[in-house]
């Protein structure tokens, strides 16, 4: 098994793994990462409570706004560049001439697109509020 240093964690990820436990493996990360995030996003909305009654947590505060604008900035722009793409596979689906097996493939590519936005947009929105 191969270590790898992250953040001074160690992750353990197995030299022989076949593409869907790696992708798993993958997604059980992703979702580590938004659970850390949203504890992030929580923390500094409580701290934004609690902040009117305890002034020396005005550094605190500064310090996660400062993560939640770069988050939302980040977000934003996830959302920018899937708009994008969906942009340009419609433009590609009316104006080229595509095989109806190309067609296809660019009309499921279209429902992940649009998945992704929907989630990418679930996700500003729970920022947000």
């Amino acid at each position: 098994m191969d270590k790898e240093i992250i953040d001074n964690q160690v992750a353990i990820i197995p030299k022989n793994i076949t593409l869907a436990q790696r992708d798993l493996y993958l997604k059980q990360i992703a979702l580590a990462i938004q659970d850390k995030r949203q504890l992030i996003i929580n923390k500094k909305k409580d701290i934004d409570k609690k902040v009117k009654v305890n002034e020396y947590l005005e550094g605190v505060k500064k310090d996660y706004e400062k993560y939640y604008n770069h988050a939302l900035k980040e977000k934003q722009q996830q959302y920018d560049a899937m708009m994008l793409l969906k942009q340009y596979n419609n433009d590609m689906m009316k104006n080229e001439k595509l095989l109806d097996s190309e067609l296809r493939i660019a009309k499921y590519e279209q429902k992940d697109i649009m998945n992704e936005i929907n989630k990418i947009k679930n996700e500003l929105d729970e920022m947000i509020k």
